[in-house]
């Protein structure tokens, strides 16, 4: 029985650390630089597919960079590709 109760209390204590990780449309979804693998990558901005997300280093603040005139941010090339290469992706 303490057995059982012990896994599901393990079994909520992750399901909660795993909905801190979540996407969450809502949001502009900037990034914590203090992450390594945020650093150095581009991330997609998402209430704007003219601009993208950049950390320089793991103490800085992630920066908002706009694309090029006439293109978009592609999140699976992590490039800004023109708007005729471009297409919507969802979010999560």
């Amino acid at each position: 029985m303490k057995s059982a109760l012990l896994l599901i209390c393990l079994a909520f204590f992750v399901a909660l650390l795993s909905t801190g990780n979540a996407c969450d449309p809502d949001s502009n979804n900037q990034p914590d630089c203090s992450v390594a693998s945020n650093v150095q990558t581009k991330i997609r901005n998402f209430w704007d597919p003219t601009r993208y997300w950049w950390c320089e280093s793991s103490t800085s603040t992630a920066t908002v960079v706009r694309c090029p005139e006439v293109t978009g941010f592609d999140p699976s090339k992590k490039e800004c590709v023109l708007w005729s290469e471009w297409t919507w992706t969802p979010y999560c």
